[in-house]
Order: C-alpha cells, then sequence, then structure tokens
C-alpha cells in the first residue's frame, strides 16, 4: 500500500483518510478495510480536497495536526464546499480547545489516536446517517 490507495470501484462507503504521517494512514486504511469499508488515503490537506473534487467521498477521516494545513483548515474548506460531508478528526493532541474548534466547525467526532479498532467503524457508520 503506497501514499495513495485506489479509489473505490464498488457499493462500499468510500472512506478518505488524511494524514501526513504514513503509517497512521496506512493503519486506519487496513483498519477500514477490515471493517468493509473502501478506504483512500492521502498525505495533506490539498490532495483531500483534490481527491474530493475529482472523486468524491462519503466519509473524511482526518489528522487534526499536520504541516501547514491541518484539520481544522480542512474542515473550514469542506464547510464551505460540501456542508454535508461527515468529517471525523482523529488527534494524538491533548490540547482540548483544538478538538472543541473542530466540534463547532462541524466534526462528527473527535477520536484520539490511540483508537481501537472498532472505536474507528462506530466512528464512521455513526457519522454517515447524517449525510443523507
Amino acid at each position: 500500500m503506497g501514499t495513495d490507495t485506489s479509489p473505490a470501484t464498488d457499493a462500499r462507503t468510500r472512506v478518505l483518510v488524511v494524514d501526513d504521517d504514513l503509517a497512521s494512514r496506512i493503519l486506519v486504511a487496513i483498519l477500514l478495510e477490515k471493517g468493509g469499508y473502501a478506504p483512500t488515503a492521502v498525505p495533506s490537506v490539498s490532495r483531500a480536497l483534490e481527491r474530493i473534487e475529482s472523486e468524491g467521498t462519503d466519509v473524511v477521516i482526518t489528522d487534526l495536526i499536520m504541516p501547514g494545513r491541518g484539520g481544522l483548515d480542512l474542515l473550514e474548506s469542506l464547510r464551505e464546499r460540501a456542508s454535508h460531508m461527515p468529517v471525523i478528526v482523529m488527534t494524538s493532541s491533548a490540547d482540548e480547545e483544538l478538538a472543541e474548534r473542530a466540534l463547532e466547525l462541524g466534526a462528527e467526532i473527535v477520536i484520539g489516536k490511540l483508537y481501537l479498532a472498532e472505536e474507528l467503524h462506530v466512528a464512521v457508520a455513526a457519522a454517515l446517517p447524517r449525510a443523507a
């Protein structure tokens, strides 16, 4: 698995994973794939916006803190372009103000990167009904 995974070609839920850390991208993509989702993983906000524009997605999972533009920037851009897009924010930061700001900008949930696979699947499933 490289930096970008292939786009979904079937009816499974498409989940775009945005994280500058390669290991995190791969781990989240593997966990999602095992859960029956169709993940695509990109390393930056700009790549995420390009991917959403060209291919769409059902759910976005983004890291909160990344070099350059971070998860809050992505949330702001998505609220301008696709206000209905469910976004899950993940972070290893203990900064509660950043987490609160993500929720204010419309994140469905903020989860710690030290999550269990089950928490990830529950977060994606919970975010989907609001997208309809």
